[in-house]
């Protein structure tokens, strides 16, 4: 059944938990082994013992996280979905970070896997939510780097060059009816949230932006779309507006 809905984005993200878990259990092991010695003076079962509640206590974890993953929608997936979330971005995100920068792993492909998930479970949830309580969320960087023009405090203030997306999205504002800021930074961001107390995020940015901020936001729903980077990182970006549109018509109403 888990395969069933498992998908090739999140096959990376999987296998980096996989690997931390394996990690983690050898490393315990250890310690075990260490400590074991003053432990058996206290009773010679004891140190297996928990191991093993250890051991139950990762699996029961894991098992919950899955769940989400694999259950048909229904209403009360809400049930293994909100717990599977907050299992995907407070303990398997982190764990994952912490071995990426162990073993200098791919993290943008890992970051980028996490967002998949994080994507997943929230349309699954298949929440609809009012036009005008989604923020958009954009990044400084698809300004055109010599544009004048003060987009930060508006995107209508855009000169319409069309040299870059955002003469596309004021206009997708306006048709939508959905308020869109730009954000030179997670300060910036986090105000904005703030005001506009938003009931859910699409955020466009760099993998390690977006994981960055779907992890700091969290509760609050935030669906992730990478940019596009033609130039490098931080420096004319683009979206994808069809994918953005589509994200939209996923859930609102």
């Amino acid at each position: 059944m888990f395969v069933k809905f498992l998908k090739k984005e999140h096959i990376y993200f999987l296998k980096i938990i996989s690997a931390s878990i394996f990690v983690l259990l050898a490393a315990s092991s250890f310690l075990f082994w260490v400590i074991s010695g003053g432990i058996e003076k206290l009773s010679p079962d004891l140190p297996i013992y928990i191991y093993l509640f250890f051991a139950a206590i990762i699996f029961a974890v894991l098992l919950i996280f899955f769940m989400g993953l694999s259950f048909k929608k229904n209403k009360n997936r809400s049930v293994l979905v909100y717990p599977a979330r907050y299992i995907l971005i407070k303990l398997l995100y982190p764990l994952a970070f912490f071995i990426t920068s162990i073993f200098r792993i791919n993290r943008d492909k890992m970051q980028g896997s996490f967002i998949e998930i994080n994507n997943f479970l929230l349309f699954s949830l298949n929440n609809q939510i009012l036009k005008d309580r989604i923020l958009i969320l954009l990044p400084h960087c698809l300004q055109l780097h010599n544009c004048k023009a003060k987009i930060t405090e508006d995107v209508h203030n855009c000169l319409k060059c069309g040299k870059c997306n955002i003469k596309e999205l004021a206009s997708l504002s306006d048709k939508k009816g959905i308020f869109i800021a730009v954000a030179t930074g997670g300060t910036l961001a986090r105000r904005v949230l703030e005001e506009k107390m938003p009931r859910a995020v699409i955020a466009v940015a760099c993998e390690r932006d977006l994981s960055s901020g779907i992890t700091d936001s969290f509760p609050l729903p935030v669906y992730g779309l990478p940019n596009i980077r033609p130039n490098g990182p931080c420096r004319d970006t683009l979206v994808d507006v069809k994918a953005l549109c589509e994200l939209i018509e996923k859930i609102a109403v």
